[in-house]
């Protein structure tokens, strides 16, 4: 027998009589005698600790680990006036059942918190609010992109109220009012007024109750929240200080703002014509609003009828030849339309049913020259195209949605014209030859007129095209129909004058100071 086997031999002898001594089994003898670890035997609830996923030790109670990170957070219960403070949203806090595990102490875990992640990482009870995003393809083939967003507020009431001071940035106070408490006046038969019909905001926001990392951007203040959804920053707009003689227009297209966003980033103004004081200080910040506030308004207007001009054709006159037989004059009629306003901005008009006309409009007669010039020196255009009556390129009613100016940090170079309808005439505006038409995803179906003295007009989003490129036209013929094609908010007429071909050097005019006086 070898010492392997006699050792074996020794133990089992040893084993089985202390059995005998005792007379007890096995299964029943104390783990010392039987020379098993106690503290194996016994195992213990314990509670593991991950943070971010990993291991960094094992405790014995839950609840003293909270409350200790509780009550090291003086500072942090003291900035955001809270009651109390919690661990990290990525510390897990496990429930294990082990024999043998080396426990950390409290302090021990809570210092490597702090180590690894900082006592920015601590949390407090609050709100998250999310946004989702938007993207716009404006008319010039440029991207407008608001991100989703996450904001934090401890009380849900910031975000609310935050909200409503933003709206009010875009509509009347009073009338945000009547609309929420259903007290807006009633429009009286055959009187102008406007009523909103729906307001609303179109993202998708939801609103949940969570615990907010003491690192995140906390917005404590309606007032410090509304002036980031309103301009997308929370910094310190430009300021201008007004000078003498100064005008809100001018200030607005001299810091390149329409004067629509100089109104609504500087709500105590109310229209244009509001008058300003020397050293009053306005804001100049481009507004960059957080969430789209769709505003849809019932509004019967007094509106013009634009007469008509009515050309009679002369073969004895050359082109260019005009002569009025009839002064027209202009009509008012009492309009209904559905007006699709997002965030201050006109997106869309529809005249509701027929005018109800108030005085009749007297169309202008006019006789015009057609007989062609034959002078081969003129070249492949053999009919030298006249300046005559400059003719609105829209039926009416109409409603002028965007003007030439600034507008979300570019400049408009033409006139958007709404309110006639889908398929409605587009008419040339003057006489001319077209010298292009076609399509592109911008500006969809789209016209470009030569006329006399350098001066070329151009029609885009229309539905259709009825002229092609070498076409001579006459002001008043109808050259296509109005629509919403390209990167077109609502069916209008996009409506630009240039001196010089367009997009070739030539220079952008204000349609409405330089031909429509």
């Amino acid at each position: 027998m070898d010492k392997k086997q006699i050792l074996i031999g020794i133990v089992v002898f040893l084993l089985s009589s202390a059995l005998v001594v005792l007379g007890s089994n096995p299964d029943t003898l104390p783990a010392k005698i039987l020379g098993i670890n106690t503290a194996i035997s016994n195992p213990k609830q314990l509670y593991k600790v991950y943070l971010a996923g990993e291991s960094i030790g094992v405790i014995e109670s839950k609840q003293e680990l909270e409350n200790y990170i509780d009550t090291k957070q003086q500072q942090l219960k003291e900035k955001y006036n809270v009651s109390k403070v919690y661990a990290p949203n990525d510390l897990d806090i496990v429930k294990e059942i082990t024999y043998n595990e080396t426990i950390s102490t409290i302090e021990e875990i809570y210092r490597k918190i702090e180590e690894i992640k900082g006592t920015s990482s601590f949390t407090i009870d609050g709100y998250e609010i999310d946004i989702p995003g938007t993207e716009k393809t404006n008319e010039d083939g440029t991207t407008t992109k608001i991100n989703d967003q996450k904001i934090y507020v401890l009380d849900k009431d910031i975000f609310t109220n935050a909200v409503d001071t933003t709206i009010t940035a875009f509509i009347d106070e009073d009338t945000y009012n009547d609309y929420l408490n259903g007290t807006q006046k009633q429009l009286e038969e055959k009187e102008p007024g406007t009523i909103i019909e729906n307001l609303y905001i179109e993202n998708d926001i939801v609103i949940k109750k969570t615990r907010i990392p003491a690192e995140a951007k906390i917005y404590l203040t309606e007032e410090e929240l509304s002036k980031y959804l309103l301009f997308g920053t929370t910094e310190e707009q430009e300021k201008y200080t007004v000078q003498a003689g100064d005008t809100i227009e001018e200030i607005a297209n001299n810091n390149k703002l329409s004067t629509e966003e100089f109104l609504i980033a500087n709500t105590n103004f109310n229209t244009a014509q509001d008058l300003l004081y020397p050293g009053q200080i306005v804001n100049l910040g481009l507004i960059t609003p957080q969430f789209n506030l769709v505003e849809e308004q019932h509004v019967v207007s007094k509106q013009t009828l634009e007469m008509e001009t009515i050309y009679k054709d002369d073969n004895n006159q050359y082109v260019g030849y005009e002569k009025v037989e009839q002064d027209g004059q202009d009509g008012l009629a009492l309009v209904t339309q559905k007006v699709y306003v997002v965030n201050g901005e006109i997106q869309d008009t529809i005249t509701v049913g027929t005018p109800i006309e108030l005085s009749p409009k007297i169309d202008k007669i006019v006789v015009r020259g057609t007989k062609r010039y034959t002078s081969q020196s003129l070249g492949p255009q053999d009919v030298p195209v006249g300046i005559g009556s400059w003719v609105w390129p829209t039926n009416s009613p109409y409603i002028i949605t965007s003007y030439f100016s600034w507008r979300w940090g570019s400049h408009h170079d033409a006139i958007d014209i709404s309110g006639p309808g889908y398929g409605s005439p587009i008419k040339a505006a003057n006489n001319g030859i077209v010298v292009q038409s076609s399509y592109t995803n911008y500006n969809g179906n789209y016209i470009i007129i030569q006329h006399s003295n350098n001066y070329y007009t151009y029609y885009g989003h229309m539905a259709a095209r009825y002229k092609q490129a070498g076409d001579v036209v006459m002001g008043g013929d109808q050259i296509g129909t109005m629509g919403n094609t390209g990167n077109a908010s609502g069916v209008h007429l996009h409506f630009g004058l240039y001196n010089g071909y367009p997009f070739r050097g030539g220079v952008a005019m204000n349609p409405l100071t330089t031909i429509f006086k």
